[in-house]
């Protein structure tokens, strides 16, 4: 070569530009691939909160409903409500109002104290089906339960409700 050129220089400059051009491009892949990574386990995390959001929100809603029906004026008119049907009005001797209160500025708690005798326990499992179907937010915080002193197949309930109402 004339101008002092050889093939081994000519050969080892396109060498080096090839490893210029190749070692940004590998650093950049992996770069790449770690925030590839990155947003996956985002992407990950996303779904799984909006899981999260969408169970919340239907239990949400479904309190929203059931504190949306009609009013009931207190434990007594929803357990009348819910017993109607079971046949068990006239076993329900007395309903007393232990305690009302208000809970977080929107709703109130109304709690009372049911006596039910001479129920058997399949009429006591419809009741509890029926409470936890209500069309209203009520709960069955204690229960006791004794035999009855006519009928050993015959139970006496004392239960403690509380019935949760939209101000």
């Amino acid at each position: 070569m004339k101008n002092g050129w050889n093939r081994d220089t000519a050969f080892a400059l396109i060498i080096l530009g090839l490893f210029a051009l190749i070692l940004p491009l590998g650093i950049m892949e992996r770069s790449s691939e770690k925030e590839l990574d990155a947003l996956m386990a985002k992407q990950k995390e996303i779904v799984s909160l909006s899981g999260e959001y969408r169970a919340l929100k239907e239990n949400v809603d479904f309190a929203e409903r059931k504190s949306s029906l009609p009013q009931i004026r207190g434990v007594a008119d929803a357990l009348d409500n819910v017993s109607s049907s079971l046949g068990i009005r006239g076993k329900i001797k007395s309903v007393r109002g232990v305690s009302s209160r208000e809970i977080k500025g929107s709703m109130n708690e109304e709690s009372a104290e049911v006596l039910i005798e001479k129920v058997t326990l399949n009429e006591l499992v419809n009741l509890f089906c029926r409470i936890g179907d209500a069309p209203m937010i009520l709960s069955v915080k204690k229960v006791t339960m004794k035999k009855s002193f006519e009928s050993p197949e015959l139970l006496d309930v004392t239960m403690t409700m509380a019935l949760f109402t939209r101000k």
